[in-house]
């Protein structure tokens, strides 16, 4: 029997004051903090911490194997979430403190309250409610929390080296369920967003080179300038507009709930309205990015001191590539619509993952667990404007079904709020989400 919605909240909090911060460089991890959440959580969670076997891998991330009774043939099922958070911020700007886990207004607050450890949260308490209960699943199920996640992976990602231990034990896994999918309650009744494939990532540093001395004797640009007017060649040369066929399937999906009457038709039917399509996404940025690669200009420098002539000047572009294109048609983007003189170099960057598919049995799973909970709900299958770490697991995933889906119920009490001051999740979601985490154990799992 799983705990109730504030006692859930307690245990949330307690994993929020846990500052643990993502870096892009592994060795700046403060271990201390992570660590100190792995204490809490073998001490919150005995009969998970007792009956399922353990590992670190890297630094500090986990790895949980239930071992099931053999009974079912079907593959492993992993849940997901990831330990690490953005940084915090200005303090001074949060209501109550970012670190507190502060249980005020319906809400527990905190940096990582949502993303992701309300969905740590649920893994865990769904794992421990089961086994209170006397539940072993058919077939085996693993934890997977990786610690680098915020940070885009960084070079070493903590994903990617959980789901190569599994590969090289030569462990395939028949669905995975990782942060991000949740529902809404809508005038109809409620819709579930299900992201069943996401966008490839790239960060693209932009450089010019000059001559740099004393500012008093300036070139009609300097570098920081040559920089600023490549700068807005990039942002006036987007990659072009595409409608891909995930991307049709979820405005189709979203159909029903437009609210203005040409965009309904033009929904319905993307393929037959591609002018008008592209028309109202270039005006809108959540639509946009679901037809284009994106680019980010996101930080920039020139010298160190005002009176210095910068010797080189430096930009940095975020993209967030299309299924369909890869980081080498990106760079020969940047390199066809780029004068000459900027220079151009990859720092990270990964292809989108294979998109998944909906007619599989983990499909079903989530599917029938959410008809259970929400009689009528709606499926909207979403392409992820972002990235997860369940990328890592397309690879040894045979059955295409690694999905983005909680059960967390989004609404305007908190929804939106994610990297921001003043982050929180509703208290009363937290034990709903929990149910379905067990449910869709339960259904997967089961002979």
């Amino acid at each position: 029997m799983r705990k109730d919605n504030l006692e859930l909240a307690r245990h949330l909090q307690g994993l929020v004051r846990f500052p643990t911060v993502s870096c892009v460089n592994t060795a700046d991890l403060d271990l201390t903090a992570f660590r100190g959440m792995h204490e809490y959580i073998e001490n919150t969670y005995p009969l998970l911490t007792k009956t399922l076997k353990r590992e670190i891998v890297g630094p500090c991330g986990l790895l949980y194997h239930w071992k099931g009774t053999g009974k079912s043939d079907t593959l492993p099922l992993v849940l997901m979430a990831h330990q690490d958070v953005v940084p915090e911020g200005d303090h001074a700007q949060w209501k109550y403190p970012p670190f507190e886990g502060a249980i005020e207004e319906g809400c527990v607050w905190g940096r990582g309250s949502v993303d992701s450890k309300a969905n740590m949260l649920a893994c865990l308490e769904s794992v421990e409610s089961l086994l209170e209960d006397g539940f072993t699943p058919d077939c085996d199920v693993y934890l997977a929390f990786g610690y680098n996640e915020e940070g885009a992976g960084s070079s070493e990602p903590a994903a990617g080296l959980i789901a190569k231990v599994l590969e090289d034990r030569g462990i395939q896994v028949g669905m995975v369920m990782d942060e991000c999918g949740y529902l809404e309650k809508k005038a109809g009744g409620y819709v579930a967003n299900l992201l069943f494939c996401e966008k490839g990532y790239a960060d693209i540093e932009i450089s010019v080179p000059s001559r740099g001395g004393h500012s008093c004797k300036p070139p009609v640009h300097s570098g920081l300038g040559e920089l600023a007017k490549a700068i807005c060649i990039l942002e006036d040369n987007p990659m072009p507009q595409k409608l891909i066929p995930a991307v049709a399937q979820q405005l189709r999906a979203m159909a029903p709930d437009c609210e203005d009457e040409e965009e309904k038709k033009v929904f319905s039917d993307p393929e037959g309205h591609v002018d008008e399509l592209f028309r109202i996404c270039e005006k809108d940025p959540v639509l946009n990015a679901m037809t284009r690669t994106t680019t980010a200009v996101t930080m920039c420098k020139g010298s160190d001191q005002a009176n210095i002539l910068p010797e080189r000047a430096w930009a940095v572009a975020n993209n967030r590539i299309l299924p369909g294109e890869t980081v080498d048609d990106l760079m020969q983007h940047y390199r066809d619509v780029l004068p000459e003189y900027v220079q151009i170099k990859l720092l990270k960057g990964s292809n989108p993952p294979a998109i998944q598919s909906l007619e599989t049995k983990g499909c079903g799973v989530i599917l029938k667990v959410l008809e259970e909970m929400y009689p009528g709900v709606r499926l909207i299958p979403n392409l992820l404007l972002g990235g997860t770490d369940s990328r890592y697991f397309c690879g040894i995933c045979p059955t295409d079904s690694v999905y983005r889906m909680t059960g967390l119920v989004y609404d305007s009490r908190w929804a939106g709020n994610t990297h921001k001051v003043n982050e929180r999740v509703a208290v009363d979601v937290l034990g709903p989400n929990v149910d379905f985490y067990i449910r869709v154990i339960e259904e997967y799992t089961r002979k």
